[in-house]
């Protein structure tokens, strides 16, 4: 285990994370990431599925930095204390095989560092957002595939995503093809490895 001394001060116990991890948050932490849960989440082999948030784990040293595509920074590399200090409940998922080539998977998401945020969700709009950076990023590992997206149970729309997409002046894509933190889970090539409470 690792223990990573968290900016309030606090002892976090962690499993030990390797580079190319994956932190999927489930603790919402306003409107937009309600609305995430609520319309994409799913069970997989009878566990829950209901993440808002995606990032990548990079190990350097003794020192652990999250790279993630964030709505009001656009993608950035953040030290691990201070993502989990923000984000609160985060489960660890890890590929069930051996990464191909962790330090791709870096370069690549290095290499989008410092892109906007693509609010839309919509492929044919620039930036990106969290789960499309991940795919981006894990492009060589041949894990992850875009599925249709989801707004809401049995292919419906919740009313909260009409508004939203009303705002953007652009219509859902609903069932056009993209990605969330609960569709790369449900995919099958990543096992849970343990959870990070702050």
């Amino acid at each position: 285990v690792t223990k990573i001394r968290i900016m309030e001060g606090r002892l976090l116990i962690l499993i030990s994370l390797k580079t190319g991890d994956l932190l999927l948050v489930k603790k919402a932490q306003n409107k937009l990431s309600e609305m995430i849960i609520r319309g994409t989440k799913q069970t997989f082999l009878d566990r829950p599925l209901a993440y808002y948030h995606i990032g990548i784990v990079e190990k350097e040293g003794t020192d652990f930095f999250v790279l993630h595509a964030t709505k009001d920074h656009g993608c950035i590399r953040q030290p691990l204390d201070q993502f989990i200090s923000e984000e609160g409940l985060i489960d660890v998922y890890r590929k069930s095989s051996p990464l191909i080539n962790p330090l791709k998977i870096l370069k690549r998401a290095k290499s989008m560092l410092e892109a906007p945020y693509n609010p839309s969700f919509r492929l044919d709009q620039p930036g990106y957002y969290c789960s499309d950076y991940v795919v981006n990023a894990f492009k060589d590992e041949n894990i992850f595939h875009l599925s249709p997206m989801v707004f809401g149970p049995n292919g419906s729309v919740l009313p909260e995503w009409q508004q939203y997409y009303e705002n953007l002046d652009l219509p859902v894509p609903n069932g056009q093809l993209g990605s969330s933190p609960n569709s790369l889970i449900s995919q099958g090539h990543l096992k849970f490895i343990g959870a990070i409470n702050s």
